[in-house]
């Protein structure tokens, strides 16, 4: 049978399933393009409304229960509304206070102090979202360094920010497209695409660009890229090429910050870049995020500056948001607190389903790889990426692997396994998806359970054999 034809099947049975979320989905279109303000939530054919998150669970209006496996888009490290942070805020809004105010108070410091210790890096300034944070960080490198070109890698996602719209996850042959209209048309020369884990191309885009680059950002965990990790040789090539040059080195660790250990991930590696950009877990679950680096270059953000160099970093009016402060401290001491019992534990449960998936997509005949697997320095990692590969691959490594069509089936992953898992009871994404620290080793069995049901179903329907290359 055609994969088509059980995506239609599994479309119309979720249509008969989810009658409450599509009335709801039908009004919001009413008032919102497609019916909502993130597309990645409004998948095909339309999303269900969640009425309560809790740990590792989600219910939705039509009364279904799921496992999550996307939590807060990777965001919730200990699973849906911890209840010590939700405790910590109850108490701050019962004494009345928790509202933006416009003015600074100690909640912030807290959180710019922890950060600060863990990254072992100068100066931090908060925003509201990642996106805002790597446009002014690349605002500061460009400013610091005077230079116009800025280099990223094929695959990486930073937001939806003008200086790194291209090269995301359109494959054509090579990540060489802006993603996006409405950018001046001379943006495109602006932006130099590298490829992720490739040292040789590295060297020589820095051989012919370097004089000319005000920044290399990277994701040392490339998150929408693929769940993949550097090489550790590969970061400390960009480091090296980046001091060479006078470039500015960024990680972008929106993702992978705190999540595989209280802290970025740079600290694992043993590589210092000189901006990271954070997000995601560092607010608790509130909308958080920020630049921190080294002092000369932050210090271009200061009131005190002259005005040629001045970069206009001034957040938002909802940056450093009383509230998701202390969310984002609360959250961020107790994973430091509780290291050693929190993060073994979820890449023990990691490992087992990239063990356990693959072991059962190959008995049943598909040529299947995990990504989000761990490197020796980085031995607890909770991602994995469920990769329907048409080529014999050793290891996926590369983001054009993971969104190259002639190599990854793309559908397979995004559309039919994810609606074919919601029908068993888990929500997954890219794949599948993060494990977080409300999740049992129960659940954890029993999502590994469901895939074994697909994998032998799908194999009785012959619905997808694998192009092998030789």
């Amino acid at each position: 049978m055609d994969s088509r034809q059980i995506l239609k099947s599994l479309t119309t049975k979720y249509r008969n399933n989810h009658k409450k979320s599509e009335q709801f989905f039908k009004k919001a279109c009413r008032y919102q393009i497609r019916g909502g303000s993130h597309n990645l939530r409004l998948f095909s054919p339309f999303p269900f409304y969640v009425q309560e998150c809790s740990g590792s669970k989600i219910k939705d209006i039509d009364g279904h229960t799921y496992i999550d496996f996307w939590q807060g888009h990777f965001a919730n490290i200990l699973g849906h509304n911890p209840q010590f942070v939700i405790k910590t805020l109850v108490e701050y809004f019962k004494k009345g206070q928790g509202l933006a105010t416009g003015f600074p108070d100690p909640h912030q410091a807290d959180l710019a102090e922890l950060i600060l210790t863990q990254l072992k890096t100068d100066k931090i300034r908060f925003t509201t979202s990642g996106t805002l944070a790597s446009m002014y960080g690349v605002m500061l490198a460009k400013a610091f360094t005077n230079r116009k070109l800025v280099m990223k890698v094929g695959g990486g996602w930073h937001g939806a920010q003008p200086y790194l719209l291209k090269g995301i996850s359109v494959y054509d042959q090579g990540f060489n497209r802006i993603e996006s209209a409405g950018l001046p048309d001379e943006i495109e020369a602006m932006i130099i695409i590298t490829r992720f884990n490739d040292k040789e191309d590295l060297e020589e885009k820095f051989r012919v660009f370097g004089d000319q680059i005000a920044c290399l950002i990277i994701e040392p965990f490339l998150g929408a890229g693929g769940f993949i990790f550097a090489d550790q040789g590969y970061l400390q090539k960009a480091r090296e090429l980046t001091s060479q040059y006078g470039s500015i080195l960024i990680f972008d660790e929106v993702v992978s910050g705190f999540r595989f250990h209280p802290g970025g991930v740079q600290t694992l590696y043993g590589i210092q870049p000189d901006l990271t950009i954070l997000g995601k877990a560092i607010g608790g679950g509130m909308p958080v995020s920020a630049v921190a680096g080294r002092q000369e270059i932050m210090a271009l953000c200061s009131p005190n500056i002259k005005i040629k160099g001045k970069v206009k970093f001034e957040g938002g009016t909802f940056s450093a948001h009383p509230a998701s402060m202390l969310a984002g401290a609360t959250f961020l001491k107790y994973l430091i607190i509780h290291a050693s019992e929190i993060y073994p534990r979820l890449g023990q449960m990691g490992d087992m389903l990239r063990t356990e998936i693959e072991k059962i997509f190959s008995h049943y005949g598909f040529n299947v790889k995990c990504t989000g697997y761990g490197l020796p320095i980085i031995k607890h990692s909770s991602c994995v990426g469920v990769q329907f590969l048409r080529r014999e691959i050793g290891q996926v490594k590369y983001a054009d692997q993971v969104w190259n069509p002639e190599i990854t089936d793309i559908e397979m992953r995004e559309k039919l396994f994810k609606l074919t898992m919601l029908e068993e009871g888990f929500n997954i994404f890219h794949g599948y998806g993060a494990v977080s620290g409300a999740h049992t080793e129960e659940e954890i069995q029993f999502s590994i359970d469901a895939v074994e049901k697909i994998a032998k179903k799908w194999n009785k329907l012959n619905i997808h054999q694998p192009i092998k290359s030789p």
